[in-house]
Order: structure tokens, then C-alpha cells, then sequence
């Protein structure tokens, strides 16, 4: 009887063991994950060159086994520790958990220098923050700008100036080269002053040029000058004539009328002054006209006259009239 009772014990403690050999072996479901716990980096921040995108940084949430939660879906934030603030992490800095997971992608630290932290907190929950290991920013990649002048035509300039990013500026020649040394890797925008109005940039300026590290970027300015138009000729010199009129007797007429010998003419009364402006210079013949059969003539008709630049010449026609039958 004895026997027989030992028999089924072992059997028992056999069956047990067998369960959980079996259970451990991995080909049954992961274990279940309690609460969020604690926050824990699975992949630490890298020490990386200012200005460029620090490698994936991820914080795990974890229950007080260590297990990841996978069913936490919340917001982790990540800050710089205040032992090295001061500076920008870039813009984005607060990301949602996937299957207890926080990947940050887009973190960058533009100032360089030594024992960077993370701190990485769970905003709304009870989680304690958690410091990441130190790391390190490493001074910016540099790389060179080259900058080329090519200039054709006539009526050239004496020179150029080249500015980038509208901070550093060097004088460059019609045709040649220049160079700006130890500019942080990214984009840089490269601008050509001094371009006379007789010459025409051909492409863009300003430029926009991407530098590398350790490598010389290109930056080309095609300029084409000519000479300028001629001045237009100057106006024709002019002056004025005066034209004077004085008529005596009975029965005057109403008026005579003036003519040059180009052809210009106009009208006066019998006793009357007229201007005209904008006669062109040198020579001319006046001649009066419309004069009735009962007046004469005393002056000279037709008058020489002869007209200066800016000057008023004059021209006076003595008229003396008769009365007409009954």
C-alpha cells in the first residue's frame, strides 16, 4: 500500500515538472506584462556632430519584472538634463509609444561639448523620469565653398563682391575664383553684388549650395555686360518770334494772318502782339497776309528775322488803312 502511494506522488512531481519544462521552452504564448513600472533606454543616445540627426533613441516601458508593456500606447517626452541645457534637441521631442516602444528619430544638438543626458518622462502617468547614459556632441563638419566669376561683353564692371548666408563677403574679380574655408556642412545661400546695370546674371542669384563635410561645394555666376544705349540726340535748339501788329485809319480789318516760310502760320488782330515759342534756330521770313485793298503796308513785308537759342526775336508790321467808296 505504501508502494502504491509513493508511485502516484512521483507521478504528480513528474507531471509538474514536465508542465514547466515545456512552458519555458518558448513554444507557448510570452509571458503577460503587469503595469507600467519604470522607463528604460533600449538604445542609448550616440555621440554624433553637431547640427546632424543623432542616431534612434528608444525608451521602453516596463513593468517590475522588466517586461516591455506592450499595451502602453502613451506619450514619452524626452528633455536635455539640466547639468548640459542651454541648447535645442530639435523639434521633435514628445512621440507616442507603440507596443510600449517611444522611437525618437529627429533629435539634434547643435552646440557641440561633452556629458550630454537625456531625461525621458511620461507626462500624465507616475513613472518615474530616467537619465540616459552621457554622450557627446562632436564639433560640426566643415566643408568649402568655391565660388567662380565668368564675365563676357563689354563695358565691364572692375569686380564683384560674394557674400554667404549675408554674413561673410569677399571681393571677387569679373573672371575668377574665390573660396570660403570651414563652413558647416548644410545648405548655404551664396549672393553676387556689385553687378553694374549693363550686366545680366544668367542663373540664379542668389545661389543655393549644400555643403558636405570635408568636401568643396560649386557656386557659378555666367555674367554678360554691353555697352549702353546712346544718350537720345538733344532736342533741336529753339527760340521765339514775336509778331507786332499796328494798323491806322478807317475801316481796319479784323486781323491778318502771319506765316513763316516753312509754312508755319497763325492769325493776329489789327492791332495785336502774338508769341510763338519753339521756332527752330537760324533764319526766317515773315510775312504778313490778309491785308485788305484799302490798307498798305508800311514796313518791309515780307521781314527777315533771324531767331537765337532761348532768345525772343521781333517782327512789326505798320498798317495804315483808308476809307472805302460809298
Amino acid at each position: 500500500m505504501k508502494s502504491f502511494a509513493a508511485l502516484a506522488l512521483l507521478a504528480v512531481v513528474l507531471s509538474c515538472r514536465l508542465d514547466t519544462f515545456f512552458r519555458g521552452s518558448g513554444s507557448g504564448a510570452p509571458p503577460v506584462a503587469g503595469p507600467p513600472a519604470a522607463l528604460r533606454f533600449t538604445d542609448q543616445p550616440q555621440s554624433t556632430h553637431a547640427r546632424k540627426t543623432l542616431p534612434p533613441v528608444r525608451v521602453a516601458v516596463r513593468d517590475d519584472q522588466g517586461n516591455v508593456v506592450a499595451g502602453f500606447g502613451g506619450v514619452v517626452a524626452l528633455t536635455i538634463d539640466s547639468d548640459t541645457g542651454g541648447v535645442s534637441l530639435g523639434d521633435t521631442t514628445t512621440v507616442a509609444a507603440a507596443n510600449g516602444i517611444a522611437t525618437f528619430r529627429h533629435l539634434r544638438i547643435d552646440k557641440a561639448g561633452a556629458g550630454y543626458r537625456l531625461v525621458a518622462s511620461a507626462p500624465g502617468t507616475a513613472l518615474a523620469p530616467v537619465k540616459s547614459q552621457a554622450f557627446a556632441i562632436l564639433p560640426p563638419l566643415t566643408g568649402n565653398i568655391t565660388v567662380t566669376t565668368t564675365t563676357t561683353g563689354s563695358n565691364l564692371p572692375s569686380g564683384y563682391t560674394v557674400t554667404v548666408d549675408d554674413s561673410i563677403s569677399q571681393p571677387i574679380g569679373i573672371n575668377a575664383v574665390v573660396t570660403f574655408v570651414g563652413l558647416a556642412a548644410g545648405s548655404h545661400v551664396v549672393t553676387l553684388a556689385g553687378v553694374t546695370s549693363a550686366c545680366v546674371i544668367h542663373g540664379a542669384n542668389p545661389d543655393t549650395v549644400s555643403v558636405s563635410g570635408g568636401e568643396t561645394a560649386q557656386a557659378s555666376f555666367d555674367i554678360t555686360c554691353a555697352a549702353p544705349p546712346p544718350p537720345p540726340p538733344p532736342p533741336p535748339a529753339t527760340g521765339s518770334l514775336t509778331v507786332t501788329t499796328a494798323t491806322t485809319g478807317s475801316n481796319l480789318p479784323a486781323g491778318y494772318t502771319v506765316t513763316l516760310e516753312n509754312g508755319q502760320s497763325g492769325t493776329i488782330g489789327a492791332n495785336d502782339s502774338v508769341t510763338a515759342t519753339g521756332i527752330a534756330v537760324g533764319d526766317h521770313t515773315v510775312t504778313l497776309g490778309g491785308v485788305p485793298a484799302n490798307c498798305t503796308v508800311a514796313s518791309p513785308n515780307p521781314q527777315a528775322v533771324t531767331v537765337t537759342v532761348g532768345a525772343t526775336a521781333q517782327a512789326s508790321f505798320m498798317i495804315s488803312c483808308s476809307a472805302t467808296g460809298p
